[in-house]
């Protein structure tokens, strides 16, 4: 149990800070209130064997104390859990700012390895159950404590007595520690499945609309049946086995409370013990019953709650342990020239990109293009830094990408993607994320033909665009993120099949907008729209992995067959 507690320790300050002062003075008071409500006992044992001498004086002495004790141990209670309850707080929006803070690191592979479900559930109620930790980890320590100071009471009183006393809480902490173990295993269990049920639940909402067109509704439902049955089986085990302990192996204290009885009574009927010290041993027995079943109770919370610690710091970690693609030069006078030279690249120890060269130069707009999966995306995820290429250079102005610090990295690319994110608030707080000067987002929506949109909507640029902008058409979604990446102050913009949801009219003017933006960008696109290729300035031709040519439409349309068959059936 111990190396357990200490790794739990380790792991929950290795997120939270220690040094606070909250949580300083809980200790601190705790620690007071658990040694003064040791002498209740013995003042209570005083007070009998004081009036049973008719020593009343002495015994108004000990009511007194006694009283004062009482009043210290509520009024440090109130200290506890006020100071407590102000590290709480401040703990929950720490390791919550932790965990979004490490969501911005996350790879393109995450999806694969972590359940939507699982970092929803870890970023609320995970969390809020971490927060009792520090409290149960000291309370359980203190616990322990009180226990070694009865022991040794036991022990001045008669040896025997103790090493039974000792005896008894031994078999029942190994026999609760096995119910624990169990509980806490279930408890894994039923977390997995309610991840599985958050995932899905989220996968519904996304997905409405097929559903009601396909009719998925009972083939959904059975699956969710299927998660809900293995949650409610691991949910019902894992309460056995804390029933279990709290009812049935309960019953060893309390059948060792009235062996204890026994031996207590026939001392005292031998004359080898005084009543006051009969009431005493009785007294303190009850405390290591109640010692006993805290600390039980504590490991079960700590082992429950070291679950969720578990996951908190499994997802924070992943995004903190990411590879580190970022240098330190601080160079921001960065003019835009790309260069791919002699790139291999694998995903999953398949062979994505193989020895891919070409250069993407200011103040042109490189289109690359080829089918499905020919590795078009993949550039873009390695421009973007998402992985680190296996072999060769990647170049901006000369300098390797992974040499640029990571600020001035991201403040000179920027991407528009063809299934673009809005997030739920008004036009003009989705583009103050970038820049909140609102002159300059006029003029962006302005260059990418989107204001007078916006201006014939009721709030205008204050109208707020619902769930990923579904209030909205996609070609104006389009267009919205197209400005949103103008505001930025990247020399670089990469576009990825943002004509996609674009009507002719809208198409033309981004072609235009292109010819527009090139005068001072590096432009980079991926499509399939033949009006784009035509306007592009360089032509990058991928097949299998590699370059099968580079040039212009009018260039390659004459002798490029990859390039012909692509023109052909767009």
């Amino acid at each position: 149990m111990f190396k357990r507690i200490i790794d739990v320790t380790r792991n929950y300050f290795s997120l939270v800070k220690f040094k606070n002062k909250y949580l300083i003075t809980f200790i601190i008071v705790d620690l007071l209130n658990a040694l003064l409500s040791l002498f209740i006992p013995f003042l209570a044992s005083l007070i009998v064997e004081n009036l049973t001498n008719n020593l009343y004086h002495q015994s108004f002495i000990c009511i007194l104390i006694l009283g004062f004790i009482f009043l210290a141990n509520n009024l440090g209670s109130y200290c506890t859990n006020w100071c407590y309850a102000n590290f709480l707080k401040g703990t929950y929006v720490d390791v919550h700012s932790q965990l979004v803070d490490s969501l911005y690191n996350y790879d393109e592979e995450y999806f694969r390895k972590i359940p939507i479900g699982k970092i929803i559930n870890s970023s609320n109620m995970d969390i809020i159950n971490i927060g009792e930790i520090p409290s149960f980890l000291f309370e359980l320590v203190i616990e322990v404590v009180k226990l070694l100071v009865i022991y040794f009471i036991f022990a001045r009183q008669n040896f025997l007595l103790a090493l039974y006393v000792i005896i008894i809480d031994i078999i029942y902490y190994i026999l609760a520690t096995k119910c624990n173990e169990k509980s806490n295993y279930y408890l894994k269990k039923q977390a997995l499945y309610a991840d599985k049920l958050s995932g899905m639940l989220s996968q519904i909402l996304n997905g409405l609309k097929d559903i009601k067109s396909f009719n998925f509704n009972n083939k959904l439902n059975n699956k969710l049946d299927g998660y809900r049955k293995r949650w409610q089986e691991n949910y019902f085990l894992k309460r056995k086995y804390y029933f279990t302990r709290k009812t049935i192996v309960s019953l060893l204290i309390h059948f060792g409370n009235i062996g204890l009885y026994l031996m207590l009574m026939f001392a005292l009927i031998k004359g080898n013990m005084s009543i006051a010290v009969f009431l005493l041993l009785i007294s303190y027995y009850t405390k290591t019953k109640e010692s006993i079943d805290i600390i039980m109770g504590f490991d079960a919370s700590i082992r429950d709650e070291s679950v969720s610690l578990d996951r908190v710091k499994e997802l924070i970690d992943y995004g903190n342990n990411m590879l580190k693609l970022d240098g330190s030069n601080q160079n921001d006078n960065i003019i835009g020239l790309v260069e791919f030279r002699n790139v291999y690249f694998n995903y999953s120890n398949l062979p994505v990109l193989k020895n891919i060269s070409f250069t993407a130069n200011p103040h042109e707009v490189t289109t690359i293009v080829g089918k499905t999966g020919v590795g078009k995306t993949t550039i873009f995820n390695l421009l973007l830094k998402l992985y680190k290429i296996d072999k060769g250079q990647i170049l901006i102005d000369n300098l390797n990408i992974y040499d640029y610090s990571k600020d001035v990295y991201n403040s000179n690319i920027s991407i528009v993607n063809q299934k673009t994110f809005i997030f739920d608030m008004s036009i003009r707080a989705n583009l103050a994320l970038v820049d909140a000067n609102k002159e300059h987002q006029i003029d962006a929506c302005k260059r990418v033909g989107i204001h007078d949109f916006i201006m014939s909507l009721p709030a205008g640029y204050n109208t707020i665009l619902k769930q990923d902008a579904k209030n909205i058409s996609g070609g104006q979604k389009q267009l919205l993120s197209l400005a949103r990446a103008l505001l930025t102050t990247s020399e670089i913009i990469l576009l990825d099949e943002v004509t996609s949801s674009l009507d002719p009219n809208s198409l033309n003017k981004i072609i235009s907008l292109l010819e527009d933006l090139k005068t001072d960008h590096t432009i980079i696109v991926i499509t399939h729209n033949l009006e784009m290729m035509k306007a592009s300035d360089k032509i990058v031709v991928l097949c299998n992995g590699k370059v099968d040519g580079i040039g212009t439409h009018k260039e390659l349309i004459k002798n490029n067959e990859v390039y012909i068959k692509l023109h052909n059936k767009n």
